[in-house]
């Protein structure tokens, strides 16, 4: 399209002979990718005197080309036809990204990048665009001026460069063509001056301005006079390349939001400055947090107190297609921009630094150092004595850098984040759909780069709601595709960080893209990898120093929501084994953690081999890695369920049953047994019903808690499996305890009680025996509930049942409690309140909490009952116990009422 219109497959032209056809192919080309009408096509050939035949003439020509481009290239669409275009395939579209690019290293202070992109643009063109096409002049003349404004681009980008002698020539000739062109004399006239020769500069304007007063009548615009101006009076700013430090940092963003503490951190530590030391500062975070954007404002925020220069500098460390600069490249580019001619430069590395130091020494400025590969690359590039203030950018914490503050920037919290968003999109739209416009900044993971990109999307498309968009990036397998606008893309941001690892933690990476959990522990990330802990730690560290990984607390990690997308991205070609072996360790970590917290059901568990990691040193640590590890383990169980791991499915449901009841995480326990439900058969299905029954009974959900353990005792009894009897009939004792069906619960715990002597199964003794107790209890036989709660007590005790133990603590202060035996029942309570966290049990917390109360009041000390309903009442709320809670607020009104 950049001269004549020609088409090149294989190296070679491929002819176009008809005027037409031409003319039709060149219409589609110039809105590439969209549909182009019927009627603007007939126009492209034929102008405003279509014949007749025009619109059958047009789907000749049209036939004619796809018989030339092949299938698949032009499309019909309502009302016009397509062409579709891919990358590189058009000059056109090169031209521009090009040109896109050149701009945006001119932004950033990269001069020699913006002369070398915008060059190549250049050479694109092979003459007059559309040179062979008969389109409308106001087509041809618009690529032409868009060819025209480029090259000024490149000559003052090359100016700006030093390259004032290798330009004086071209705009020379430029302005011959162009004379009245304001900008291209100006660019004249700054080359001029800068060779010297201020006269002849001087002397291009009264040309420019004879030629606009003889042919408009209009005097030379505002610029080019204060350009003049600055000429007469020789003023600095325009002598040399520089004149003294440059003044090129990126400009600050007008819709710059939050950061109020980070901005504030940094001040402060200027504020400690006491003059004897560079002022350093270090931001490191995740690619798109917006390291660079909080640089700036800082940098424009404080350049007042730098008049001296302010000087910005990409090192590319993470940059796409670049490698990053030497430290001694990067200190030519610094001496060049503080004044230093290039023949001046020293070729040592070390001399460079020698002089940049000499050059800042007694100068206040600020030199922002941006996407920095690591310390070594910025240390010799600090300046040497006070004045300066050194604000450092990387994806990694640059710890070596003596002195600097160091500041980590976390994601935007959500109010920054949708603030940003509304700012971006208009706080109209943002107001309309609060609800979507929350759920779209959380999707982009609070990433300001993410919320950048999503928001620009909605500003170009005005039809779209931000539900839509919301919409689309719902689906997690495409969010990183949808997050791409023009030359930025969040994948491309993460990618390049992948690309700096060792190979050793890009593969550790990958494998971490196959995690079905939330955050974690160094165990399970080898487990994944089949390295040791110890190689598995280093890599996890490794992947913290990219930002790749974050670590909320020291041993556990997790990813970024948007980075976890990218490692599952990558995951896709890893080996099931490694799956595989994270179930194993969590199946070994959760027995081992329970046998430790309830001993007496270690029968009852799967019989898997020890961990190969360090067991738990004792209770306290196995409730702790259970508490840590919850979610993740339900979540695995899912994913193990969906995708063919049944035995871990059906190992966590059994193992974890008693643990997550006696923790009130009643939604995580059905989740799991449902999937266990799913995947289980025979005797397994008998299992998962007994413990979803129980779940449900823990809900008050009785009428449901019943269908299921009835279903546990028939198939049970169906397989003859007598412990599954007795567990079944235990909890239907319960369950018809709750519902006041009390010879039911009798009969049911009785029967199990029974079997249990039969099969010798102790735990289920315990049960049936403090079960029994709270039967007789509720029918006012308390003697008879003492003596039961006496019995569970003994049992617990001799088969180390710790859990039934503290239960039954507190079954025996609720029986004394109501023979009269209050201060003997509040030590049974307290016993049982010592017990409840070592065993992990908050149910039996806020039971025994209560208890205190009820005891308290009965003895005539409502103070002391109100302090312990209220505590119970606290407990209840946090584990939504049904029963616990209302039994607080009723003991609270008891003992309000007794106080006044």
């Amino acid at each position: 399209m950049l001269g004549p219109v020609e088409v090149w497959a294989g190296g070679e032209v491929v002819p176009v002979r008809a005027a037409g056809r031409r003319a039709v192919l060149a219409a589609l080309l110039l809105a590439a990718n969209e549909v182009v009408s019927v009627g603007r096509l007939v126009e492209a050939v034929w102008g405003g005197v279509a014949p007749a035949s025009a619109v059958a003439n047009l789907r000749s020509h049209v036939a004619g080309l796809r018989r030339l481009l092949g299938a698949g290239r032009i499309l019909t669409r309502p009302g016009g036809y397509l062409l579709v275009v891919g990358a590189g395939e058009l000059d056109l579209a090169v031209f521009g990204e090009l040109v896109e690019r050149g701009r945006a290293a001119g932004r950033l202070g990269q001069g020699g990048v913006a002369v070398a992109l915008l060059g190549a643009a250049l050479e694109l063109w092979r003459g007059e665009a559309l040179a062979n096409v008969g389109l409308p002049e106001v087509e041809v003349a618009r690529l032409n001026e868009v060819r025209l404004g480029v090259l000024e681009e490149w000559l003052g980008a090359r100016l700006g460069e030093g390259e004032q002698a290798g330009v004086v020539g071209e705009l020379a000739g430029l302005a011959a063509l162009y004379p009245l062109r304001e900008s291209l004399w100006g660019l004249l006239m700054l080359a001029r001056y800068r060779m010297g020769n201020q006269a002849e500069a001087l002397a291009d304007f009264e040309r420019v301005r004879g030629r606009l007063a003889a042919e408009l009548g209009v005097d030379p615009g505002a610029g080019l006079w204060e350009l003049r101006q600055r000429i007469l009076v020789a003023d600095p700013g325009l002598g040399g390349v520089v004149a003294g430090l440059r003044r090129d940092l990126p400009g600050d963003l007008a819709d710059f939001t939050g950061r109020v503490g980070e901005v504030e951190s940094l001040l402060a530590g200027l504020a400690r400055d006491g003059g004897t030391a560079v002022v350093i500062s270090a931001i490191d975070g995740m690619g798109g947090i917006g390291k660079t954007t909080l640089a700036l404002r800082l940098a424009h925020r404080l350049a007042a107190e730098y008049p001296d220069g302010q000087l910005f500098l990409d090192l590319g460390g993470h940059t796409p297609g670049q490698l990053p600069l030497e430290p001694g490249v990067a200190l030519g580019r610094l001496l060049r921009a503080a004044g230093v001619a290039a023949e001046q430069v020293p070729v040592d590395a070390g001399e460079r630094a020698a002089l940049w130091r000499a050059v800042l020494a007694r100068r206040r400025v600020v030199l922002v150092l941006d996407n920095a590969l690591d310390s070594a690359q910025v240390r010799p590039l600090l300046p040497g004595t006070p004045g300066a203030l050194v604000l450092i950018t990387s994806r990694r914490g640059l710890t070596g850098v003596d002195g600097a503050t160091l500041l980590t920037l976390d994601v935007l919290p959500p109010g920054d984040a949708i603030a940003l968003l509304g700012r971006i999109v208009g706080r109209d739209r943002v107001v309309r759909e609060p609800v979507a416009s929350a759920e779209l900044v959380a999707l982009c993971g609070f990433l300001p780069l993410a919320i950048r990109i999503a928001g620009n999307r909605l500003r170009r498309r005005t039809r779209w709601r931000v539900a839509d968009l919301v919409e689309r990036l719902r689906d997690e397998c495409g969010r990183l595709a949808e997050l791409a606008s023009e030359d930025r893309a969040v994948e491309a941001v993460f990618a390049l960080s992948y690309q700096h690892l060792r190979a050793p933690a890009r593969a550790l990476f990958r494998r971490l893209g196959l995690y079905p959990g939330v955050d974690l522990e160094v165990g399970a990330a080898a487990a994944l990898s089949g390295a040791s802990g110890a190689e598995t730690l280093v890599l996890l560290e490794e992947l913290v120093d990219h930002q790749l990984l974050q670590q909320p607390e020291v041993g556990r990690y997790r990813f970024h929501d948007l980075v976890r997308a990218y490692a599952a991205k990558l995951a896709g070609g890893e080996p099931r084994s490694a799956l595989t072996r994270l179930f194993d360790h969590q199946s070994r970590m959760a027995v081992a953690a329970t046998d430790l917290v309830g001993p007496a059901e270690k029968h009852g568990r799967p019989g898997l081999p020890s961990p190969a990691e360090p067991g738990f040193a004792d209770q306290a640590a196995a409730l702790s890695w259970l508490a840590q590890e919850r979610v993740n383990l339900v979540c695995g169980a899912g994913f193990a369920a969906r995708f063919g791991w049944p035995r871990h499915v059906r190992d966590l449901s059994t193992t974890l049953a008693r643990y997550l009841n006696s923790r009130a995480e009643h939604e995580d326990a059905l989740t799991l047994h449902n999937h266990a439900l799913d995947v289980a058969t025979g005797m397994d299905r008998g299992h998962a019903w007994h413990d979803l029954g129980r779940v449900r009974w823990r809900l008050g959900h009785y009428r449901e808690a019943a269908e299921l353990l009835d279903c546990a005792l028939a198939i049970a009894q169906e397989m003859d499996d007598r412990v599954g009897q007795c567990r079944a009939l235990v909890g239907l004792g319960y369950n018809h305890w709750r519902t006041g069906e009390l010879a039911a619960a009798e009969d049911h715990l009785t029967r199990a009680l029974a079997l249990a002597g039969e099969t010798g199964d102790e735990l289920s003794r315990c049960h049936a025996e403090h079960g029994l107790g709270y039967t007789c209890w509720s029918q006012g036989r308390h003697v008879q509930a003492l003596d039961w709660q006496h019995r569970a007590l003994a049992s617990s005790r001799r088969c180390g049942e710790a859990i039934v133990e503290a239960h039954a603590q507190y079954g025996i202060g609720l029986a004394q409690c109501r023979l009269g035996s209050h201060e003997q029942a509040s030590e049974h309570f307290r016993q049982a309140l010592a017990s409840a966290p070592l065993i992990g049990d908050r149910v039996l917390e806020a039971r025994a909490r209560n208890g205190l109360g009820e005891a308290a009041l009965a003895a005539g000390r409502p103070a002391e009952a109100l302090r312990h309903h209220q505590r119970a009442l606290v407990v209840a709320e946090q584990i939504a116990d049904h029963l616990e809670r209302p039994r607080a607020e009723f003991g609270l009104g008891q003992a309000s009422r007794a106080l006044v």
